[in-house]
């Protein structure tokens, strides 16, 4: 029978994956082209991110184990940086809309979004170590 804790790890890759590519090319975008891009790929790449992490967040904190001790410890903090790394990827969205839609002050909501998108990548990439983490020292072998 199919076990729904299987959800998360089959979520998980997805928010990782998006978020790291597409901030390269966005920051890639941002430094070395010029003029405005028809097809904004690290942009499209940002909206995929947001909906996978807002989906492996929930799959995380519905349909993972319990733990207890130590392992109880590394999940919190796995979860609060998933949580800041859906928030933050979020945010980002946010201030890539305000860019593509708002009236004013275009170039700087590019600029915060993009500072928004670093960070989403940093945040991502912890919470994905401290993901790992928890699998290899305290479930594998359980």
């Amino acid at each position: 029978m199919f076990d729904t804790s299987h959800f998360h790890p089959m979520l998980v890759h997805f928010p990782i994956a998006l978020t790291m590519v597409g901030m390269i090319i966005e920051v890639v975008r941002f430094f070395f082209c010029k003029t405005e891009s028809k097809l904004p790929c690290g942009e499209l790449i940002l909206y995929f991110a947001v909906v996978s992490a807002i989906f492996s967040l929930l799959s995380g904190f519905l349909f993972t184990s319990s733990f207890s001790g130590r392992s109880l410890e590394v999940r919190n903090l796995h979860l609060l940086l998933a949580t800041l790394s859906t928030i933050a990827l979020s945010l980002t969205a946010l201030f890539y809309l305000l860019a593509r839609f708002g009236k004013q002050n275009r170039k700087t909501f590019h600029i915060a979004g993009l500072l928004f998108y670093v960070f989403s990548a940093i945040l991502i990439g912890a919470t994905g170590y401290m993901g790992g983490n928890l699998v290899y020292t305290y479930m594998i072998g359980l």
